[in-house]
């Protein structure tokens, strides 16, 4: 991945300087090309294989041949990685429909207004209104309503091409595949921004581009991964904001934190990481005499941010005295309760993982995943998936979990590293602020899987930004290192290894839907 040939030009293709300046915009225009192509539904799941088979094909086409020319640079690589990434999401998304491996989704019934994500859409593109009612007694309706506000009309639009009377909900899947990869975007774009390079940026892609959570996400209608994009919209323009007091940057943070809050209140922990990068560029403008402008900025982004993430907790406090920070009560789901285990058991139990089972046991057959950092493996790299009686993606599965767990030891390692070497680099703060990202979110999962214990609480969805924190521990690694290290060629390897068994495992998860 890095010989001469690699390294023979640092000349771009046309097509890989447009991809490189304007990511968004081929993601945006195939995915509505694929909407109104096929409604976002292939129902015949050999004709998305096909589909899979010949766009990884031509990706793989185009790098050998870019190879060949000795155009294949780093910055080329990782497009190409990231183009396959986008691919495989788009063509899960094709095989994958509205009813299938989402959460708290459930059904799309027109004139159904009770307590799922779907209710809530339909409600905002029927009414055109918030909810006039206690969102306590009405499910997911206490979230707040920008992902389903936006899904609402979406869809209103949409409809107006259709035939009268019909709709096509599979279109919400557009919003959602453009997401996940905008969230994979940013993530890079931040590693770029940390001062990762080199093969340390290619490691980063070979883990972000096709991660398994990211594919799910895309074809996920709940509002998880708008919240994700925004958290890390928000993080990437933070730390422009540190690093060069641009008013533009802090108040597209500002922005992008506040709307992120306005699709799930848990973006907020972002205040702890960024928070801390803040205080430090602002107690060193006071030291430069920049003091006031920095005062001023940091005002605007909280005069933004703070009424756009918290408005909704407010209006349903007045109205209805809901509690702020409420979450749904899962009373009616007591066979995934695991309060009966002990929190040396939630922490620390062990069960045969990941030898005898890496599909996550809900309860409903009586196992039960009560050990929160096997469940976040699991559903981290499968969701809530249960292929255990097929063969070849519990075979493909189980390759790719032995890989994923080398990774999780090397991004620890990583975290070791970067906190040993924290000064090493020139960006110290930035490094800890990755730190305290990573312990908050670890922090989170821990007290939110405590104070509802159930399985599904344990969820890595509920603490996703762990992963950019490790991701870049491991891609941090390979800075100031030098190339011919054997355990530099051995993350290489394993990094490589997981982007391809990743793309295999959604490239051939078409073969379970249909039993």
């Amino acid at each position: 991945m890095r010989g001469k040939e690699i390294k023979a030009s640092s000349a771009e293709s046309p097509v890989a300087r447009f991809f490189s300046r304007f990511p968004f915009i081929p993601v945006i225009a195939v995915s509505l090309i694929a909407l109104i192509a096929t409604g976002n539904q292939i129902k015949d799941p050999h004709v998305s294989f096909v589909i899979i088979i010949t766009g990884c094909i031509a990706i793989l086409a185009a790098g050998i041949y870019m190879r060949a020319k000795g155009r294949l640079t780093d910055e080329v690589l990782i497009q190409l990685l990231f183009a396959a990434g986008f691919w495989i999401k788009l063509c899960y998304v094709l095989y994958t429909d509205v009813m299938t491996r989402q959460c708290d989704v459930e059904s799309f019934i027109e004139n159904n207004y009770h307590h799922s994500h779907a209710d809530y859409i339909l409600y905002i593109r029927d009414f055109l209104r918030l909810p006039d009612y206690d969102v306590t007694k009405h499910g997911q309706f206490y979230h707040p309503p920008f992902h389903h506000f936006v899904c609402a009309m979406f869809l209103k639009v949409y409809e107006l091409f259709l035939p009268k009377g019909t709709h096509n909900y599979e279109s919400l899947q557009t919003l959602t595949l453009i997401y996940s990869q905008g969230a994979a975007y940013y993530m890079f774009k931040i590693l770029r921004q940390l001062g990762i390079k080199d093969k340390g940026l290619v490691n980063g892609a070979l883990i972000i581009a096709a991660f398994p959570s990211m594919t799910i996400f895309a074809g996920s209608i709940n509002n998880d991964i708008l919240a994700l994009m925004l958290f890390f919209a928000a993080f990437y323009y933070g730390i422009r904001w540190h690093r060069k007091g641009k008013t533009k940057d802090i108040l597209i943070s500002a922005l992008c934190t506040g709307f992120g809050m306005m699709t799930k209140i848990s973006v907020g922990l972002i205040a702890f990481p960024m928070g801390f990068i803040f205080i430090v560029r602002f107690i060193k403008d006071i030291r430069e005499k920049r003091g006031l402008k920095s005062f001023v900025q940091l005002a605007c982004f909280a005069v933004i941010a703070a009424p756009l993430g918290t408005w909704y907790s407010i209006w349903n406090y007045v109205r209805y005295q809901t509690p702020i920070g409420y979450v749904l009560k899962l009373e009616d789901l007591t066979y995934m309760e695991v309060s009966d285990h002990s929190p040396f058991e939630r922490l620390f139990g062990f069960y045969g993982f990941p030898i005898e089972d890496f599909y996550i046991n809900m309860g409903v057959y009586g196992e039960k995943d009560y050990n929160i950092f096997i469940a976040q493996v699991k559903t981290m790299l499968f969701g809530y998936a249960n292929c255990r009686d097929n063969m070849i993606l519990s075979h493909t599965g189980y390759v790719l979990l032995l890989i994923a767990l080398v990774l999780i030891l090397a991004s620890f390692i990583g975290l070791i590293y970067t906190a040993v070497t924290i000064k090493k680099h020139g960006r110290p703060f930035e490094d800890f602020a990755l730190i305290i990202l990573f312990v908050t979110e670890i922090v989170s999962i821990i007290y939110f899987s405590f104070n509802f214990p159930y399985v599904c609480s344990q969820d890595f969805r509920y603490d996703f930004p762990a992963l950019l924190a490790g991701v870049f521990f491991i891609a941090n690694m390979s800075r100031s290192k030098p190339a011919q290290r054997i355990p530099d060629k051995c993350l290489n390897i394993f990094c490589a290894g997981f982007f391809v068994m990743s793309v295999v495992y959604y490239s051939i998860l078409w073969i379970y839907v249909t039993g």
